[in-house]
């Protein structure tokens, strides 16, 4: 393994993408909030390490070379954001402060912060540019803007999300990045303009902006967007989220063939909007029936953003659900553990492997009645080979193994289950809010600092979707 082409890679990464700070540091100038030279100091701290890094001749990263990379850079940029929080005392913990950039960066919305209104306007928007970032994903954001990583480029993205992109555009990765960055700012600057339509002001539109196509869930205000309470700013956000939810290649291939059936007839997406129509349908019913709501259009406003969020895995919230029935509560955490599109900004599983699961299932149960039925599996109209099936198999078998360990590992510090294994799913789904003190009216800053750190190193797992972490614990990663 060449550790030099590792160094350079990484400490180029994390250069450029230390450059965000500067959104941050131009409003602090603004605000006059007295910010502006702490944004500069991480800044100024990964150019000295790249200057460093740069003598190293820039050669392409093999497979392991790649996956080392890119599980370096989500660990040590969130230490970057860290040490900005703990330099201007916004955070002082830094386990804290490393809890909310990791968060923030892998779009999880879980917070340690009691009362975040407190905070400096140009943190908060540091907070939320964190989420933009790593929305569209380290790899992709630094690809899309300069072409200096090299060929290495597409074996750097290959391992930073499954199926981001297609094995067959992978020649043209840098091309693909740019037109997923093209279609991340249309969305962007879509919602900001609908959400300042909407009566918010451009700052919070701008801020909710970043949270909501990232499908993150960083809010400027403690109610989160119930805060606001307009139901237009509501509908907005919530369809932004499953717009976000969404593979954003799918959106580049359906503007290049001019046809809305790529889109709508791609089988992610009719899956998603399948599961949010009944899912959001059901609840509806269920608040209306156990009395929380009298009105059926108050009870669908709500109803609809939590399955949106929960489907999103963004974790904002319109009102406190944790008093809403149980069913509705099982509702939202299975949804997020489904998740939602492959290629998107959300967590979860994703919808690809949830089907492939169900037609794995129900063929075998055919099989058990007729033991000799040979099938195959499809997705779209594609026939899946059986080592893709194994191996999605076999991360739905990791995904829900290190949900259940990191929730019992927090039960060992005294935690209810509730809490405990909600927290556990809101981190590696990059939900956020889970249930009972971790729900949407609480917060993650009653955790011991160990149990932060390893909350923390979940919700890495769940963005980097597992297995590209895990591989490099093996000892035959190492092996030559």
């Amino acid at each position: 393994m060449n550790f030099k082409v590792i160094f350079r890679n990484v400490s180029f990464l994390l250069f450029l993408l230390s450059l965000s700070f500067l959104l941050p540091a131009f409003y602090s100038l603004w605000e006059r909030d007295g910010l502006f030279m702490d944004y500069l100091y991480p800044i100024i701290l990964s150019f000295s390490i790249f200057l460093v890094g740069i003598q190293f001749e820039n050669e392409e990263p093999d497979i392991k070379e790649a996956i080392l990379t890119v599980v370096l850079v989500w660990f040590l940029f969130p230490a970057l954001s860290a040490f900005f929080y703990v330099k201007t005392g916004a955070i002082p913990n830094p386990f804290d402060a490393y809890f909310e950039s990791v968060s923030g960066f892998t779009t999880t919305g879980a917070s340690i912060l009691t009362n975040v209104e407190a905070l400096p306007k140009s943190v908060l928007l540091w907070r939320s540019t964190t989420h933009w970032i790593g929305g569209i994903g380290f790899v992709v954001f630094s690809l899309s803007l300069l072409p200096a990583i090299g060929a290495g480029g597409a074996q750097l993205m290959r391992f930073e999300a499954s199926k981001a992109m297609e094995e067959k555009v992978l020649p043209r990765v840098k091309e693909v990045a740019r037109a997923i960055l093209v279609v991340y700012l249309a969305l962007t600057l879509s919602e900001i303009a609908l959400l300042k339509l909407a009566g918010m002001s451009l700052y919070e539109a701008v801020n909710h902006t970043f949270a909501t196509v990232a499908t993150g869930g960083f809010s400027t205000k403690n109610a989160s967007v119930g805060a606001f309470h307009s139901f237009a700013v509501e509908m907005i956000i919530a369809v932004f989220m499953l717009l976000g939810a969404t593979n954003l290649s799918l959106y580049y291939r359906a503007f290049r063939k001019r046809s809305f059936k790529e889109f709508f007839g791609y089988y992610e997406v009719k899956s998603l909007l399948t599961i949010t129509v009944f899912a959001t349908i059901f609840s509806t019913v269920i608040l209306l029936l156990d009395h929380v709501y009298h009105n059926p259009v108050t009870a669908f406003r709500y109803a609809f953003f939590q399955i949106a969020t929960a489907v999103s895995t963004t974790g904002f919230s319109s009102t406190d659900y944790t008093n809403w029935p149980p069913a509705i509560l099982a509702l939202i955490m299975i949804l997020s553990l489904i998740g939602a599109c492959a290629g998107s900004t959300a967590g979860g599983i994703k919808q690809f492997r949830f089907l492939v699961m169900l037609k794995t299932i129900y063929q075998e149960l055919k099989k058990t009645a007729h033991p000799r039925l040979v099938y195959k599996i499809t997705l779209g109209d594609k026939s899946l080979d059986f080592t893709i099936i194994n191996t999605i198999w076999a991360f739905i078998s990791i995904y829900f193994m290190l949900t259940v360990m990191f929730g019992f590992i927090i039960t060992l510090s005294g935690y209810d289950l509730v809490t405990s294994f909600s927290a556990s799913i809101a981190c590696i789904t990059s939900l956020g809010p889970g249930l009972a003190k971790v729900g949407p009216a609480g917060n993650f800053s009653f955790f011991p600092w160990f149990d932060k750190f390893l909350l923390s190193v979940e919700m890495i797992l769940g963005r980097l979707e597992v297995l590209t972490v895990m591989t490099i614990f093996l000892p035959f990663f190492w092996e030559k």
